[in-house]
């Protein structure tokens, strides 16, 4: 169930190929990486008396979870700096779901496992015994699309990575995330994309991408539910580290916690 957002299409030549690397399938250095996360790691949560979730109700459990729990700002800690999102209102299923897993420590002590300069940081489905047991006392499950064009991957963006295999509804992983960093597109990667990808960019996506950065290209692929409100710099300090040749940064780096504010 870890899963990178990996697109990996052909590219446009006029655009820096760094920006193409989108999310991918399970990698194998999720295996291969065995370090404890220090002493950040959340302590493992309470028995739950309610059933767990599963795609069958998946829907029904998130929207209650949702009405109960109505926060939109958290603040995560990295090993970079702070972090503070907001969560959007009209993404209730994956708001509802960032906050459940926050609440639930699940984040705590999770490992960046893919950064790509220009372009994200991504952390999440780190597999620790603590993470599994506290995944295990709220199910497995993915989340159903809730993409539209009105938030799209502009930079600070906050969206949920997938599986691109047998999954043709776009569903999302619930356990792993990303901060865009982005880079620049031309009107010409814009075209190539929208029509490799069968999309079609509105015209309020097109102007905010050919004068700020982004990331265009996983637009109609992944769910955008949130955004970066304080800390964007650390998104670049994240990125800005050596890495494996699939993107591992060979400096661990952490999400130490998850604190939901308000």
């Amino acid at each position: 169930m870890l899963y990178f957002c990996n697109m990996r299409k052909k590219i446009s030549y006029l655009i820096p190929i760094f920006i193409f690397l989108s999310c991918s399938e399970k990698q194998p250095q999720q295996e291969k990486k065995e370090v404890v996360a220090k002493e950040i790691i959340a302590p493992i949560v309470e028995e739950r008396k309610l059933d767990l979730i599963t795609n069958d109700n998946v829907v029904e459990r998130l929207t209650k979870y949702g009405e109960e729990n109505p926060e939109t700002i958290a603040l995560i800690t990295t090993s970079k700096g702070e972090i503070k999102i907001k969560l959007y209102k009209d993404t209730p299923l994956h708001r509802a779901n960032f906050i459940l897993q926050a609440k639930s420590g699940y984040f705590n002590g999770c490992y960046f496992s893919r950064v790509v300069k220009g372009f994200m940081a991504q952390f999440g489905g780190s597999y620790g015994d603590k993470q599994k047991a506290i995944q295990d006392s709220i199910g497995y499950y993915t989340i159903p699309s809730e993409m539209s064009k009105h938030h799209f991957h502009k930079k600070g963006a906050v969206a949920a990575a997938r599986s691109y295999t047998d999954n043709p509804d776009k569903r999302s992983e619930p356990d792993e995330l990303y901060f865009v960093e982005g880079s620049q597109f031309s009107i010409f990667s814009l075209e190539k994309y929208a029509e490799e990808n069968h999309y079609t960019y509105s015209e309020t996506q097109k102007n905010y991408y050919l004068k700020n950065k982004g990331a265009a290209h996983l637009d109609g692929e992944h769910t955008v539910f949130g955004e970066i409100i304080e800390g964007l710099a650390v998104v670049s300090k994240l990125t800005n580290v050596e890495t494996d040749s699939q993107d591992w940064p060979k400096i661990n780096l952490f999400v130490e916690k998850v604190e939901v504010l308000k």
